[in-house]
């Protein structure tokens, strides 16, 4: 049963806050003070930034060279997750997606309302990544000479990021190649900090890190009727032997266990991360009565740090995509925060090892997430539907297009196919995103 309690405690904060500065703006005490009301988003505008904004974009050529590129990072983004999205659409009638359809709350990438993003790692790394793809938008506007009428800050009870808002006129007037550098430049920015926290986590942070011992951790253990539970095995320590074969991965575990017969008994040896013994155990295997598999009864890890740099092992996640898609799901398979009780069976060695454990851990957590919802941002911005910047750039895209297809046609009937073809796609993104909550419960 799902328990709904964080989510009624979520929205009664939102419609308390709302409420609250709804009546502070209906008594005209927000606008004096440059705040402003949008639903649930409170908005404060300000003109600083814009001097440090114009500073940044004193390089014109190098940051029209960066939109140039960034025009390419951003298509490239937005054919890869609309084909991620058509292949996701082909699998969400299969076994194994009905028999777990998709949480609406996981659709969103919100702290707080997304169960699987950590509040405090969310906030944090949703907030870096709105401030830097908004700093970049504005950044490009001035090196195309838009003038950026101000900047500020969102906040929904929390601060949740920041916007820049250039001089719509002047962009309307705008070239569309320098109009999509102007937005493909907020989504690229995002997916190069997706790349650079993702390398500081996996080839800085988590390689210093490394299991206490190979092996196959115990986290816990089925019931009161455990084989390996009534043979005195302890949780937080690590299985390196089965039966007589040594376990040095998981793969081994499970290659171990499937040339045991269920009802007998068997020789387990563990190790203890705590005191770094051995122990010698003989368990009875027990069995699952649907599939009939030998069972120890305990609650399994993989103990390898493969999953946090799969790069360096792509063949074990089938190839490259899948290493990467093994890695962006890390949340979804629970190892995303790292935390207990993962690393009870880490050690961190080399410089690392002299920061106190729990300011490491933070440390780390925070580069994958500042990964993550970059990643997320950025992939999700890419996508060709307004009023995403991907639409922009697509619909601009398409403008161009159009106009070489059919040299001479009249500015008014190139426009109309250009929105008709603009909402077609905004709307198959849209078909594709709410598929896959609606084809697993049909």
């Amino acid at each position: 049963m799902v328990d709904w309690t964080p989510y009624l405690i979520a929205v009664a904060a939102v419609v308390l806050w709302t409420a609250f500065f709804a009546f502070l703006q209906h008594r005209k005490l927000l606008e004096p003070r440059n705040l402003s009301l949008a639903g649930p988003i409170l908005m404060w505008r300000t003109g600083r930034g814009r001097n440090l904004i114009d500073r940044l974009a004193r390089p014109k050529r190098f940051w029209r060279a960066f939109g140039d590129v960034s025009i390419v990072l951003v298509v490239a983004a937005m054919v890869g997750t609309t084909v991620l999205l058509l292949w996701e659409a082909t699998l969400v009638q299969s076994a194994a997606v009905r028999a777990n359809p998709p949480s609406p709350d996981l659709l969103l990438g919100l702290p707080g309302i997304n169960r699987l993003i950590p509040l405090g790692y969310g906030v944090f790394g949703l907030a870096v990544a709105i401030v830097l793809h908004e700093f970049c938008h504005g950044i490009l506007a001035r090196a195309v000479d838009v003038k950026v009428r101000s900047v500020g800050a969102i906040f929904l009870v929390v601060p949740i990021g920041a916007f820049v808002e250039p001089d719509e006129d002047e962009m309307r007037r705008l070239p569309p190649r320098q109009r999509s550098r102007l937005y493909a430049a907020g989504p690229a920015t995002n997916l190069l900090l997706a790349v650079l926290f993702g390398f500081l986590f996996s080839s800085i942070m988590m390689a210093a890190v490394t299991p206490v011992h190979n092996g196959v951790g115990i986290v816990g253990f089925s019931g009161p009727d455990s084989g390996a539970l009534k043979a005195g095995l302890q949780p937080y320590s690590i299985i390196t032997n089965v039966n007589g074969t040594e376990v040095n991965s998981y793969s081994d575990f499970v290659n171990a266990m499937a040339e045991v017969r269920p009802n007998t008994t068997i020789a387990v040896q563990t190790y203890n991360v705590n005191n770094g013994t051995y122990f010698d155990a003989a368990v009875t295997v027990g069995y699952d009565n649907a599939t009939g598999r030998p069972l120890l009864g305990i609650y399994a890890l993989d103990v390898s740090t493969d999953y946090y740099h799969p790069l360096t092992n792509p063949d074990r996640f089938g190839g490259v995509p899948g290493a990467i898609l093994s890695y962006i799901a890390l949340p979804f398979a629970g190892r995303a925060p790292i935390q207990d009780p993962e690393i009870s069976f880490y050690k961190v060695s080399g410089p690392f090892a002299a920061l106190p454990p729990a300011v490491f851990w933070v440390f780390t957590n925070s580069l994958y997430w500042l990964f993550w919802l970059n990643a997320m941002l950025g992939a999700t911005n890419a996508l060709p539907a307004v009023p995403l910047d991907g639409g922009y750039v697509f619909k601009d895209g398409m403008n161009t297009l159009v106009s070489r297809l059919r040299r001479g046609i009249r500015a008014e009937d190139r426009d109309r196919i250009v929105k008709q073809v603009s909402y077609l796609f905004a709307l198959l993104i849209l078909a594709l995103i709410l598929w896959q909550l609606i084809g697993p419960r049909i």
